[in-house]
């Protein structure tokens, strides 16, 4: 429902019906006068593929939501007009960055067209400057722009470059999702790989030598990049954290000895597993449904399962990764497939029981990346079966059935991506979900259609009702990584 303020009186209403001569795509339109103007509907029939098209001349509109190689959200300076929307740095430019070039990097494979690969890698190479060894910076721009936010450093690897600080967890997650996707499927040759291979090294090799955080500029501890025992285990404020943080650190381990073979990692995952329970930790990634925490800085919970699937995803690719090696030996292989299948045990659990919750929102980039972790996909069908013991499994939640929610949910996924204001606790076909006010805005006990809501980034609430404010148009990688994660994967027919 729009802004109260933007409703208007009809005061003639038209249906053209469609030509017989007209193309099979087009149909009817409405024609509306009203008190503000002239209003045309024309309804067409698209294909998803013609929609994917359509949000990818957005990102490719320079300026708009990619700038040095960057992408996210861009702001518009005249209310609801996309004409001026320019993207400006934003604080998770690497985690945002990262999903859209694994969403080219899925295109790439299935169409395999040279200059989608190309661009993609322009985004790499966009992702290398942020790099500062080991440490990847929140965003990069330009030592001449002038910023508003603050704090910005100037880069010591590029001098032309000024990074921003304090990089978040949300950061490290897409980091570590995206590089092993570049090194197996965008590199063509050692080099290339070797690029994408240094900079997962140089993030873990930086947390496991730190304690099991992350330090960044002036040598200090970040705010949010905690996997130490202390925090995650012993810290109470820290409780919703506690499986996520142990889902993301084996991963990580997990996923860079896959690479290198370096016995650090492995007894880094053994000692997380074997002295701390870390394996354990995974049963509860989801901690709590509605909200993460009344802690002051604590995020709304669908950011955590915006991190937690993209982590999930990696320590599935990780588990893979292990078992394909040509490099690992078969006692590296062996001992590490011991530690594999305790841990999938028990990432089983977790997984499951969070997906029960993010089942009920549709949303493609969940359901591929359940389908891809729960080995339901042929890229991890026979890793699972292996495990198993079986050639087939029954599953809890079944990705034939995910599939066609996904399809509903991009089929109502608005053209427009322009984060208007709405107002849908007016309607009387909404119920509030009172006990879920712990963080604004309020919210409904079930979830709207996409095109019935504001449009928002994935780790954003679906079930919130009131907000938007016409000034923002949100990045089509949302549509766009789960698309092509979709086809990829084979989950689109």
């Amino acid at each position: 429902m729009p802004n109260r303020e933007s409703l208007v009186n009809v005061s003639s209403l038209a249906v053209l019906s469609r030509r017989s001569d007209a193309p099979p795509n087009l149909g009817s339109a409405v024609l509306a006068i009203t008190n503000k103007g002239l209003a045309v509907l024309r309804f067409e029939m698209w294909t998803l593929a013609q929609k994917a098209d359509h949000f990818q001349v957005m990102v490719d509109q320079p300026g708009r939501h990619d700038k040095n190689g960057l992408v996210s959200d861009c702001t518009m300076s005249s209310w609801g007009d996309s004409r001026t929307c320019i993207k400006e740095p934003d604080d998770n430019d690497g985690q945002w960055t990262s999903m859209y070039l694994a969403s080219q990097i899925f295109r790439y494979v299935v169409t395999q067209d040279s200059r989608i690969k190309a661009q993609a890698w322009k985004h790499f190479e966009a992702m290398e400057l942020l790099s500062i060894p080991g440490y990847p910076a929140r965003s990069f721009a330009k030592r001449s722009d002038f910023l508003s936010k603050i704090p910005w450093y100037p880069s010591p690897v590029y001098p032309d470059l000024q990074f921003q600080g304090d990089t978040s967890s949300d950061e490290i997650c897409g980091h570590e999702f995206v590089y092993p996707l570049v090194h197996d499927l965008l590199a063509s040759n050692d080099d290339e790989r070797k690029r994408a291979y240094v900079l997962i090294f140089n993030i873990t090799n930086h947390i496991l030598t730190h304690d099991w955080y992350l330090f960044g500029e002036n040598h200090n501890r970040t705010t949010w990049d905690y996997w130490n025992p202390v925090q995650i285990n012993n810290d109470s404020r820290y409780q919703e954290d506690r499986g996520i943080n142990s889902l993301q650190i084996l991963a990580y381990l997990l996923q860079t000895y896959g690479y290198s073979g370096d016995e650090r990692f492995l007894d880094g995952a053994n000692l997380l597993i074997g002295s701390y329970q870390y394996n354990v930790n995974l049963i509860n990634q989801k901690m709590i449904a509605v909200c993460a925490s009344d802690f002051e800085y604590a995020l709304p919970v669908f950011d955590y399962d915006q991190m937690a699937y993209l982590s999930y995803f990696n320590l599935a690719h990780a588990f893979h990764t292990i078992a394909s090696s040509v490099s690992l030996s078969t006692v590296q292989k062996a001992h590490a497939q011991s530690l594999i299948d305790n841990l999938w045990e028990y990432m089983d659990i977790g997984l499951d029981l969070s997906f029960s919750y993010k089942k009920m929102e549709k949303t493609p980039f969940f359901n591929f990346i359940y389908c891809y972790a729960s080995g339901q996909v042929n890229q991890t069908q026979n890793t699972s079966n292996k495990r198993h013991g079986l050639t087939m499994r029954a599953f809890r939640h079944d990705c034939n059935s995910l599939s066609n929610d996904g399809v509903w949910h991009m089929q109502r996924w608005p053209l427009e991506l322009i984060h208007w204001a709405q107002f849908n606790s007016d309607r009387l076909d909404v119920q509030i979900n009172v006990p879920a006010q712990c963080y604004p805005p309020i919210k409904s006990l079930q979830m709207l259609p996409p095109d019935e809501r504001s449009t928002k980034n994935v780790d954003q609430g679906v079930y919130d009702l009131d907000d938007g404010d016409g000034l923002i148009e949100t990045d089509p990688t949302n549509f766009l990584l789960g698309y092509w994660g979709m086809r990829y994967f084979n989950l689109l027919q």
